[in-house]
């Protein structure tokens, strides 16, 4: 599957590092429980479903730890385009150690420390075919000041959260 025959604005080895990427900084956001710098990247309704994650693990005073974490590949499975949006299911082979600490002592809580264990995932992004370019998004809509907005998804000068869906691929679902 060739994402550039849907999308001209982006090639395969871009599209499958932007989508590594989003993962690595969930997982990493769900081990030091702050999901921000991810939240951009995601719908709301997926952010909130991993907010939850972590408001139950802080209910229990245990942190979710993904040890040694790495994709060891992924490809693109299925790409669909409607009249209003581009939907690419990516499958994902990753790896990590999978387990829980006690957030006040960092002891050992349950899960597995000792290896690494694979899983494949499923995850689904989403882009407007109506998307913004790029470049115009290098600037902060509110002040238009120069922002990196895929490093911060929001404007380091005056705090404007991006809204990244109107320009880019968002995570919608990992199955």
């Amino acid at each position: 599957m060739n994402i550039n025959n849907y999308d001209s604005t982006i090639n395969n080895s871009m599209f499958l590092s932007k989508v590594d990427n989003i993962f690595i900084l969930l997982y990493t956001g769900i081990m030091f429980d702050d999901l921000n710098r991810v939240k951009h990247k995601m719908t709301p309704e997926l952010f909130e479903k991993y907010k939850e994650i972590l408001d139950e693990n802080n209910s229990k005073n245990v942190r979710q730890m993904y040890d040694e974490l790495n994709v060891k590949t992924s490809s693109i499975t299925n790409i669909t385009k409607t009249e209003d949006k581009i939907i690419v299911k990516v499958m994902l082979i990753c790896r990590y150690m999978n387990y829980l600490v006690d957030k006040t002592t960092l002891k050992f809580k349950s899960g597995n420390d000792d290896t690494r264990e694979e899983h494949t995932l499923t995850l689904t992004l989403e882009k407007r075919v109506d998307a913004k370019d790029i470049k115009v998004s290098m600037h902060c809509p509110a002040c238009g000041s120069p922002a990196n907005v895929n490093a911060y998804g929001v404007c380091p000068y005056c705090g404007t959260r991006f809204n990244t869906e109107d320009f880019d691929y968002i995570l919608t679902n990992i199955e």
